[in-house]
């Protein structure tokens, strides 16, 4: 894992090289060359007639500066030009320190020219403004930001952060730059990953400009970087007991899809047993509805808990089934609170007193984070996720496209990766997947297999057909394949 931040995390680390001996210009020469080690495979491949730097006042704009000579430096013949975001002079007097010494280090062959006389086939490096961003773009920026995305024939790279986008939170600042490639400097930012961050910053590289010393002690996000889920072996005298036995608590008969979801999900990761508590009237409806899957009476489970080695709860779940709130003080299992428990925690606060002191793994989609919060609409997710509340036990799986995973000493990101999985249902087999992982495996290492496996089959669902492909049944069928 390597660590990730906001942006004053980022200075501090960029803070700490320097007091530790490293020179920023060093750094800026050492995020130029992580830069061009990428551009160079872009240009492999997209083979651009020009390239354009739009290049701020800032650090991003000595960057792209630096990147420039090193590609000249290097052999690059294709025609290359900036467009300032600042006025220029002899002397650009609002470009200081760094960046100026690699403004005038600039190669003469390198052309300072406009928007207007821009064409072709073009490699487009976004060096106009990174991290720290706070109020929306106006002005020279917001056009450049348009002319941007409005150009056809391009590819886009970023440098650190996609100009417009907030590098904490993900949120878009009026407009932002639409990028194929960020090459994110020294630390992950989390607005990279948070809300609209995955849509707009393409293909993520972390950039390293030896700014990371190792010393991670005051880090709070991580990123996973090793997205191959480790292959664990079944033991050969293996059998239906040993592997967990699940009780599915879930909705009445015209949601009970979304409990057979999580159930089979479980059973394909490897379970051995589940059992769905249902009203004893309604089985006659129920019974076969999936093979292998038992009932039981919810009326009388609260004197049989102990049984169980896994709960999920939640899944089409209205209201609460049990006469009492705190039916869940006792249990020693593993608890999996998904979909239709955030809405009812929020309304039996006694719900989440009785989970206090539980082994609880919370799955909220952001509108169930949202509507538990009770938060105001303008309030970011990432501030969402930081707030929701956690005892020493528990761990919170904000589901997204880049799913965080809170504990309370840290929160680790997993990258986005499958757009196969936006559709009903993939929610559900995520709390099985939850329920087998975190039993074989411990809270927080089964989280973080649960969502690799999860990601892992939305993915392959992506390569065998198609990432509009919405069929649960043939994701269910992947997930018993990825071990």
């Amino acid at each position: 894992m390597f660590p990730a931040g906001k942006a004053v995390d980022s200075r501090a680390v960029d803070q700490r090289a320097v007091e530790k001996g490293i020179p920023s210009l060093i750094l800026m020469e050492n995020a130029a060359f992580s830069l061009y080690l990428e551009v160079i495979k872009v240009i492999a491949s997209f083979k651009p007639e020009k390239i354009v730097a739009f290049a701020g006042k800032g650090g991003n704009g000595g960057d792209s500066f630096a990147l420039l000579r090193i590609l000249k430096d290097r052999g690059c013949d294709i025609p290359m030009q900036i467009i300032p975001l600042f006025p220029i002079t002899h002397h650009p007097s609002l470009v200081t320190g760094d960046t100026l010494k690699n403004f005038q280090m600039l190669p003469e062959s390198v052309e300072i020219t406009t928007m207007e006389n821009i064409s072709g086939k073009v490699l487009i490096i976004d060096g106009m403004i990174g991290t720290g961003l706070q109020s929306n773009l106006k002005g020279d920026v917001e056009k450049a930001v348009h002319f941007i995305n409005d150009y056809s024939d391009k590819h886009v790279a970023a440098i650190d952060i996609p100009t417009g986008l907030n590098s904490d939170n993900g949120r878009i600042m009026g407009c932002a730059v639409k990028a194929d490639l960020t090459v994110t400097m020294g630390i992950y930012k989390t607005g990279l990953f948070a809300e609209k961050g995955p849509s707009i910053c393409g293909k993520t590289v972390l950039g390293h400009i030896s700014a990371n010393d190792g010393n991670t002690q005051n880090s709070h996000y991580f990123v996973e970087d090793d997205l191959e889920l480790q292959h664990k072996e079944t033991a050969v005298d293996s059998y239906k007991n040993v592997n967990g036995h699940l009780l599915v608590i879930g909705g009445h008969i015209e949601k009970l899809g979304a409990s057979i979801i999580a159930a089979e999900s479980f059973m394909a990761s490897g379970g051995g047993l589940v059992t769905a508590a249902l009203k004893k009237e309604l089985y006659p409806d129920i019974a076969g509805a999936m093979i292998g899957m038992m009932l039981t009476d919810i009326d009388e489970i609260e004197n049989s808990l102990k049984k169980y080695d896994s709960i999920v709860i939640g899944p089409g779940l209205t209201e609460w089934p049990f006469k009492k709130v705190d039916v869940l003080k006792n249990y020693s299992g593993n608890i999996i609170a998904d979909a239709g428990m955030f809405d009812l925690m929020k309304n039996h606060p006694g719900i989440v007193d009785s989970l206090r002191n539980r082994k609880v793994v919370f799955t909220p989609h952001p509108g169930e984070l949202a509507r538990f919060l009770d938060t105001d609409r303008n309030e970011p997710w990432i501030d969402q996720i930081e707030r929701f509340p956690l005892e020493e036990n528990h761990i919170l799986v904000a589901k997204s496209h880049a799913p965080f995973i809170r504990s309370r000493n840290k929160t680790v990101i997993v990258p986005h990766g499958a757009k196969a999985l936006a559709f009903g249902g993939t929610g559900d087999a995520l709390a099985g997947i939850l329920a087998f992982e975190t039993f074989r495996h411990g809270l927080e290492q089964g989280a973080l297999r649960a969502v690799l496996k999860h990601r892992a089959a939305g993915i392959e669902l992506e390569n065998q057909y198609s990432d509009t492909y919405h069929c649960i049944e043939k994701l269910i069928e992947l997930i018993g394949r990825i071990h």
